[in-house]
């Protein structure tokens, strides 16, 4: 489907001859873009591939309105990059200075912001909150998102790490970018635009920069490493393609809220967190307040709305910022040096950003 070519959408054709109310329903839940990934009506055909790849660029022939929420879906995405960082580096604390296991961590995370999200949900919307449960279809892509994207996402990159390293896990995730970028063009039955396949390549190459400090023989990877770390591809690909249709529905904030109760469920019956008894003090409680607040509520929150408003290609292509906040951070908190790889990898990945985030030239 070419650019800006409204002809190729049914969605778009069938709206002109809908009565108004069936127009306001269908606003109401997202709109009816084509091209605008999470952005699609609940009764449109073509869309119900998921929308990713269907996505415009900035600019190119959109209403201001339409611009607007994907200015939002860049920043949102960006900053829930930019949290994980912060939650990795508070992780590390937690684990490094207090003795904390990832498990714990992991465990005792996701179950308190499914309770934050959870209970404000209610408070704001108790009806729409009980629908979801209805809704068969929604329910089991939330749950497909909560157990293989969320949860997997987490268990399997840190099992890479254990395996294969920190930098060739963190290599090896960043893999999914490639299958979201696949899934989208084969969904649009088109090839990547030039800024999309020069972003992944930019975003590969910032994060293989970081990961190696320039020596490629770190990527020795044993098999079970290498395993893991193609899990956590697949993972992260899922993560960002299995809400697009239930975020067009429900929003950002109780698609998160149900997934994450969800994920948090099966991880508490499965770590059994209370059978490590963790004392820390009031420091330590603060730093794991940071990660339930910032690197969990906020982050997921974000990213989750970045994926509905920017689509999951761009949005999972911006969530690569998440080595550079991590670097950054921990350079200014915990006084950890930074390269000159590090800075030739952060260049790469800066450079996606603003490739993804401007409009296809003529």
């Amino acid at each position: 489907m070419g650019r800006g070519d409204a002809g190729g959408c049914p969605a778009a054709s069938e709206e002109a001859r809908r009565p108004r109310e069936g127009v306001r329903e269908r606003e109401g839940v997202g709109g009816s873009v084509c091209a605008g990934g999470a952005s699609v009506g609940a009764g449109a055909r073509r869309d119900d591939v998921e929308g990713p790849g269907l996505e415009r660029w900035p600019g190119e022939g959109e209403a201001p309105a339409r611009r607007s929420q994907l200015l939002r879906g860049v920043v949102c995405a960006l900053l829930g990059g930019v949290f994980w960082g912060f939650s990795a580096n508070c992780a590390e604390v937690l684990m490094g200075s207090y003795g904390v296991s990832v498990e714990w961590i992991t465990c005792v995370r996701l179950a308190c912001a499914a309770l934050f999200f959870l209970v404000l949900a209610l408070l704001r919307d108790r009806r729409r909150a009980a629908s979801v449960l209805r809704d068969g279809p929604s329910l089991a892509r939330i749950a497909g998102f909560a157990l293989l994207g969320i949860l997997l996402t987490q268990v399997s990159y840190l099992s890479a790490i254990g395996s294969a390293g920190a930098g060739t896990a963190l290599l090896l995730e960043q893999l999914g970018l490639a299958l979201i970028m696949l899934y989208a063009c084969l969904a649009a039955r088109r090839a990547p635009v030039r800024r999309e396949a020069a972003g992944l390549a930019c975003a590969l190459i910032g994060v293989l920069l970081i990961a190696t400090q320039g020596d490629l023989s770190t990527l020795a990877v044993p098999a079970d490493g290498l395993a893991w770390g193609l899990i956590s591809a697949v993972s992260l690909a899922f993560y960002n393609l299995m809400p697009v249709r239930p975020l067009a529905r429900y929003g950002s904030f109780l698609v998160t809220g149900v997934a994450m109760a969800i994920a948090g469920a099966v991880a508490l019956a499965v770590f059994r967190p209370w059978e490590q008894p963790v004392s820390l003090p009031p420091e330590g409680w603060a730093v794991f307040a940071a990660i339930v607040g910032v690197g969990t509520i906020l982050a997921y929150l974000l990213f989750v709305q970045g994926i509905k408003d920017a689509g999951p290609v761009r949005a999972g292509l911006l969530g690569s910022i998440e080595p550079v906040s991590a670097m950054v951070i921990a350079a200014c908190w915990l006084g950890t040096p930074v390269t000159a790889w590090d800075a030739a990898g952060a260049a790469a990945i800066v450079a996606m950003i603003f490739l993804v985030s401007e409009r296809e030239g003529p």
